[in-house]
């Protein structure tokens, strides 16, 4: 091969491995890369590749910011080098991008044959290619990118990366990046997956198990070739997404999926990583004793019996207005197994009589406009369950919802009017959503809230006094908020809302763990 790029590089050592940062030309930069969408590639559920689809709409709208005299890209472009566009790495010694180092002066030079795209983007595809949306030939030519550039990094490790930057950002869908930081089970032994990973590989075996799972072709694949997933099609009727599934048993395995990777993630997989390394953290999920001793099967045969009970009770006869089919209803089904395992701790396993306890609730109708596609719709799904089961009693209910309750499990209607409880809603809303990211932390015997979508703020409480105080609070602010212009009228509706009664019912979900903090009243 007759033409290379020869350009300065600075080498970076970290955990993960050793990098090198190069200023390369746009124009340069996309003859030798390429990106490769994360998919489906057979029916086992094997995947390739490290990026979501491009979208074509978004690299125009950069493509404009590149022409403009303030355009700036300060962060990195990350390359994985020497895969080709089929996830092979190249072992040809003349195609290899490779490093020479000057041992007189300690300077290393990155060599880049030019005559193959070489280089995977594991970071910044639509940065780099929005260049081929600009007009302006000069910033297309000349124009210099910083890249990072990793050397032989498996793919699995690239989708990973990007998993790793991006999951907390808004704009990448939650179930692709969490499909991306379980791309690499197989690279790993089981008993060095974090939480998250063993979720995704449940989900995705959840997914293809014809015999055991009422999921079966119900998990919508968001990774491009799904149809090699399912080559025969997916199932008509309802379906959910991985983000729920992987939340779902996450739930039951820890309190706190994020602060068990980064403990895990302290040793290399390499290295001993190895669930034991969260052995000593106090949390109260059910399943966890399971999930740390390695008993990924009793785990597994738990979900599918819980399921296919729930499929028998609630999912026989599809009705795509009923919310026990929606997401709502997915994510009221675990709040429900959670129960049962609390309610089962001294005998964790599949012979639990699942349909026993489901059994009571069947006939519910599930459209009747009570419920919603929201966090109340999932506490109202859970709590009728679990009152007509036996599961909880009446005392564990808000009292303004206990009619609705029983009028449906008694086969009625409720006759209720979405606009006149639009205050109410949003009051429980705002409560449910702040409880829904708390962390518990039971070593220093405090709760934190993460304020805001970044989970960069939050706000700690070492008392239950304070905590429920601003749980009320919280309450009262979405109540308000929502209040008609009457002031007459609203002044009558404030009157009849009670903000604690309304905190203890969404509090009931949360009881272990207020009785694990020494707070439970």
């Amino acid at each position: 091969m007759g033409n290379f790029l020869e350009l300065q590089a600075l080498k970076v050592n970290q955990p993960l491995g050793e990098f090198y940062v190069v200023s390369i030309s746009a124009k340069d930069l996309l003859s030798v890369s390429f990106s490769e969408p994360l998919r489906y590639i057979d029916s086992s559920g094997a995947v390739q590749g490290s990026q979501r689809v491009q979208d074509d709409k978004r690299l125009k709208e950069i493509a404009t910011y590149i022409e403009t005299v303030e355009m700036a890209f300060p962060n990195s472009i990350i390359l994985g080098a020497n895969y080709n566009k089929n996830g092979i790495i190249s072992k040809d010694g003349d195609e290899r991008w490779r490093i020479t180092k000057d041992e007189n002066c300690g300077t290393f030079k990155l060599i880049i044959p030019q005559e193959l795209p070489l280089a995977a983007i594991i970071d910044g595809q639509h940065r780099l290619k929005a260049f081929q949306h600009v007009t302006k030939q000069e910033r297309f030519d000349d124009l210099q990118l910083l890249c990072s550039v990793y050397f032989d990094l498996p793919n699995s490790y690239q989708a990973f990366l990007f998993a790793t930057i991006n999951s907390n950002q808004k704009r990448v869908n939650r179930s692709v990046a969490l499909e991306q930081f379980g791309y690499n089970v197989d690279d790993e032994p089981e008993m060095a997956w974090t939480p998250e990973k063993f979720a995704v590989f449940l989900s995705r075996k959840l997914n293809v198990d014809s015999i055991n799972s009422a999921f079966y072709q119900h998990i919508k694949v968001t990774l491009l070739d799904g149809d090699k997933l399912f080559p025969d099609g997916l199932r008509p009727g309802w379906e959910v997404s991985t983000a729920t599934i992987v939340d779902g048993i996450d739930g039951l395995i820890t309190s706190n999926a994020k602060r068990d990777r980064v403990m895990m993630q302290e040793v290399s997989v390499f290295k001993g990583r190895n669930r034991s390394m969260i052995k000593k953290v106090k949390d109260v999920s059910p399943l966890r004793e399971l999930f740390i001793n390695g008993n990924d099967q009793a785990i597994y045969d738990i979900i599918t019996s819980f399921f296919n009970a729930f499929r028998n009770q609630f999912w026989l006869s599809y009705n795509e207005k009923s919310y026990i089919f929606k997401t709502v209803g997915v994510q009221a089904a675990f709040d429900v197994l959670k129960l049962i395992l609390n309610k089962e701790s001294g005998t964790l396993s599949a012979s639990i009589d699942f349909e026993n306890y489901l059994a009571k609730a069947k006939g519910i109708d599930f459209s009747d406009k009570f419920f919603q596609a929201s966090g109340i719709g999932r506490g109202r799904i859970k709590n009728i369950i679990a009152l007509a089961t036996g599961l909880i009693g009446e005392s564990k209910i808000k009292k303004t919802d206990i009619p609705f309750y029983l009028n449906i499990i008694n086969g009625k209607t409720t006759d209720t009017e979405k606009e006149i409880m639009q205050w109410d809603e949003d009051a429980e809303n705002a409560v449910i959503a702040a409880l829904e990211k708390t962390n518990w932390n039971y070593d220093n015997k405090s709760v934190s809230i993460d304020l805001n979508e970044d989970y960069e703020t939050l706000e700690t409480f070492t008392k239950y006094d304070a905590f429920y105080s601003h749980l009320v609070s919280l309450a009262e602010t979405g109540y308000a908020g929502s209040l008609p212009t009457d002031p007459d009228f609203a002044e009558q509706q404030r009157e009849n809302f009670d903000p604690e009664d309304l905190v203890n019912s969404c509090l009931i979900e949360y009881e272990v763990n207020l009785r694990k903090l020494g707070w439970a009243q």
